[in-house]
């Protein structure tokens, strides 16, 4: 359980993946580059994953250094 006053500001990390993925969709989908043979909108999606991934375990690690993990 958490303590009365205890904030969990870094929970909006969580946000950055979705605004990478679905918010600046419209923006990225108008490049026209081409990254090797690779079209830059599935760069920019993988490259969202990698930040999905380093957004969530980086909220982990806050709360894990800061005991609001339940134990099982």
């Amino acid at each position: 359980m958490t303590r009365p006053g205890k904030r969990r500001w870094h929970w909006l990390l969580l946000v950055v993946p979705f605004a990478w993925c679905v918010a600046a969709i419209p923006l990225v989908n108008r490049i026209g580059y081409v990254f090797g043979s690779i079209p830059f909108l599935l760069v920019w999606m993988t490259a969202g994953v990698l930040i999905g991934s380093g957004a969530i375990g980086l909220v982990y690690a806050i709360d894990r250094r800061r005991g609001d993990l339940d134990r099982v």
